[in-house]
């Protein structure tokens, strides 16, 4: 209850403009808190029932993490149960020395009992600053403040400079946010495999990316139950790790009632499509104190970011359908999890639209043929796809244009060659090849028939049509449109060369012959990169070869029509290829680019040329000597684009031929770190990820 002629807002300023927060009330020895901290009965009236036996939060021991098999499982059953029932639980044995996590909260204490004037340097409400310490964030807008003073920053992923922190607490918050991000990605890890999913999923969606760092400090309070140290509220981050000393008052609300959680260090929260749920939680105010703690949220939050989060794919299904629209982190900063749920996607059905343009059986060129002006829904992108677009003014960035004329009869030039191959493997992954051997009219009566087979009529084209991977000849568009987040701006057909060739008769007539040539063409050069590839690793010629690399060949050829809208969506979305090594003949129009150095370069079309690129698996057996870069192509209003790509890989045929790091390349320096697997194990593991995200090779490592 207000007390009459009380000005809240003149009491607030003059709060705030003292800088020196709570404990400077403290410090004055206040007896009465003042009214702007007092709350409305209702909110503290709700006690714990500390006696109840069956409230527990649950202790998670992680001793057995790394080298029990079993203990392991049961620690993600373990997690998989806290986090569905109660959205919190406790972790002992986390590998943070005791030592750090008293060192952390000494220097919590330290910051908040300097000099006066010196913690008043980081006073402030701007929240761009590096350093932001206030008491309650929302002190002009909450019904009440809460008894604490905060200071908070960001130490991840771009962490200020050292002397950017308070000398108080610097040296200390840089290695205990260390040993948090270590942390961060074990629990983000053993959370994936509690939701069913890949160890790796909920760091390759960037959870862990971020971190927040948010030391709160509880003075001792005159009249506890007047007040509260935080409101009930619950985290607006991926995943909250929580250092608290021996004072205790944190609260979780579990059945109605407000459940303790005795100090034990490291209380976390997952949100995810309400499998895990984010529980309410609070502080009370208390007669002792201090009570410092520790918050680090993982949540890249106020950083830009267009990033969109939503309900994961493999977790959906008819029974389990998502809950929640997608968003940004920043969004979901200011909106709460109902708000979002609340503002579903105006009854969309996206399946029944993907369901629709693939029954037509003609692909993008049949929107393009009908006339549409607009890109259907199902293609547009994140927008987050379109970051780091190439700057064509900076010409300091190309891809390597190598030159064979002459190769195979002069030892030095092929040295050169060598040199050459080396280097933009380990550092592009990429280069282009000029005298290659194929005839220039080879290539384009291959870009040529594979105008005619996409340029054909409908009903002819159909007949190829299938979903079905074992078919001698597929043609569809987007293999992973049911899967991937958002369909990509073209139509392709594929068909395996080698070793297995189909019968020209079961090819399609409008490019049968030709294709037939340029894979017996292609299939010689690819046989002549990997004996360059060979001694570029310093192997025998013939090294690559004899491992079975170009053994299989499999053909893709891609068309790009013109795109309406082509600032919604791309011809192809960031991935890397899952070969050992791919050959592309691409027209003049353009599109490719490649990401080196974070930033999207184009490949632009040199004549007579073809673009080589280095696989996920010719990465894997060189032990990341050579990489296979991550590449996407542009939607163009300018159209049709065609391009052939030649995958060296036997794919999905049934091989029991390991593959690891090659053992003449391995040393004590230079361990193996991806475990072996066949050509057909990663392949299944490639296509039922589908295009977009991180690097399937990411599962794979040791």
């Amino acid at each position: 209850m207000e007390v009459a002629g009380y000005d809240r807002a003149r009491e607030l300023k003059a709060f705030d403009d003292a800088k020196t927060g709570v404990k400077g009330l403290v410090d004055a020895r206040v007896e009465k808190i003042p009214q702007i901290f007092v709350l409305p009965s209702d909110n503290v009236e709700e006690v714990s029932d500390t006696n109840r036996a069956d409230f527990s939060i649950p202790v998670i021991d992680l001793e057995a993490i790394e080298n029990d098999p079993i203990g392991h499982e049961k620690i993600v059953e373990k997690i998989r149960d806290a986090s569905e029932t109660w959205g919190f639980f406790q972790v002992v044995n986390h590998g943070i020395p005791v030592s750090v996590l008293e060192e952390m909260l000494r220097g919590v204490r330290r910051f908040f009992e300097q000099e006066t004037e010196v913690k008043k340097q980081f006073y402030t409400r701007d929240v761009t600053q590096k350093v932001v310490y206030n008491s309650n964030s929302d002190l002009y807008s909450s019904p009440a403040a809460n008894w604490r003073d905060t200071f908070f920053c960001f130490m991840a992923p771009n962490p200020p400079k050292p002397e950017e922190l308070p000398d108080a607490c610097r040296d200390i918050q840089i290695e205990y946010s260390k040993h948090v991000l270590r942390l961060g990605f074990r629990l983000f890890g053993l959370l994936s495999e509690a939701l069913g999913l890949e160890r790796s999923r909920l760091t390759d969606m960037d959870c862990a990316n971020g971190l927040t760092f948010v030391c709160h400090y509880y003075p001792a309070c005159p009249e506890p139950e007047l007040t509260l140290g935080a409101s009930k509220h619950t985290d607006d981050a991926f995943l909250t790790v929580l250092l608290q000393d021996q004072i205790g008052g944190l609260q979780v609300f579990i059945n109605d009632k407000w459940i303790n959680i005795p100090p034990v260090p490291g209380a976390l929260v997952l949100i995810s499509n309400d499998k895990f749920k984010s529980v309410e939680h609070r502080v009370l105010a208390n007669h002792k104190g201090p009570r410092a703690s520790v918050a680090c949220f993982f949540s890249t939050s106020l950083a830009p970011s267009s990033k969109l989060y939503g309900p994961i794919k493999d977790l959906i299904s008819e029974d389990n359908p998502p809950k929640y629209r997608e968003t940004t982190v920043q969004e979901s900063t200011s909106t709460s999890p109902t708000e979002i749920a609340s503002e579903e996607e105006q009854n969309y059905d996206k399946i029944s639209d993907l369901k629709a343009f693939d029954e037509t059986k003609a692909g993008v060129k049949g929107l393009v043929d009908a006339g549409i002006t607009k890109v259907p829904r199902i293609f547009f992108s994140p927008a987050d796809e379109f970051d780091k677009v190439s700057d064509p003014g900076k010409n300091e960035l190309y891809v390597p244009v190598v030159d064979l004329d002459g190769v195979e009869k002069d030892t030095i030039l092929r040295k050169n060659i060598v040199d050459i191959v080396r280097d933009a493997s380990e550092t592009w992954g990429f280069f282009q090849v000029i005298n290659h051997g194929i005839p220039d009219t080879v290539l384009e009566e291959m870009l040529d028939g594979v105008r005619r087979f996409y340029e054909q009529d409908t009903e002819v084209k159909k007949e190829w049509y299938t979903r079905d991977g074992s078919k001698t000849v597929v043609y569809n568009s987007n293999f992973d449109l049911y899967r991937a987040g958002s369909a990509n701006w073209r139509d392709t057909t594929y068909c395996n060369m080698a070793p297995n060739p189909p019968s020209p008769d079961e090819l399609p007539k409008s490019c049968r012959v030709i294709l037939v040539e340029y894979s017996r063409k292609v299939r010689e050069l690819g046989r002549f990169l990997f004996e360059l590839l060979s001694e570029a690793l310093n192997l025998n010629p013939s090294h690559l070869i004899d491992m079975d690399c170009a053994k299989g060949l499999a053909i893709l050829y891609h068309y790009y029509p013109a795109c309406p809208e082509p600032k919604l969506t791309l011809g192809a979305s960031k991935h890397a290829d899952y070969d050992f090594l791919t050959v592309l003949l691409q027209d003049h129009i353009g599109g490719l680019q490649v990401l080196h150095q974070n930033q999207w370069v184009d490949i632009p079309p040199v004549p007579g040329a073809l673009v080589v690129n280095i696989g996920d698996l010719l990465q894997l057996i060189s032990n990341d000597k050579f990489k296979s870069s991550q590449h996407r192509v542009l939607a163009n209003n300018v159209g049709p684009r065609v391009s052939v790509a030649s995958f060296f890989t036997t794919g999905l045929m049934p091989s029991s031929k390991i593959y690891g790091p090659i053992k003449e390349l391995l040393s004590q320096d230079n361990p193996p770190k991806y475990k072996e697997t066949t050509v057909t194990e990663y392949s299944l593991h490639y296509n039922a990820k589908g295009l977009g995200g991180t690097s399937a090779l990411l599962d794979f490592r040791l």
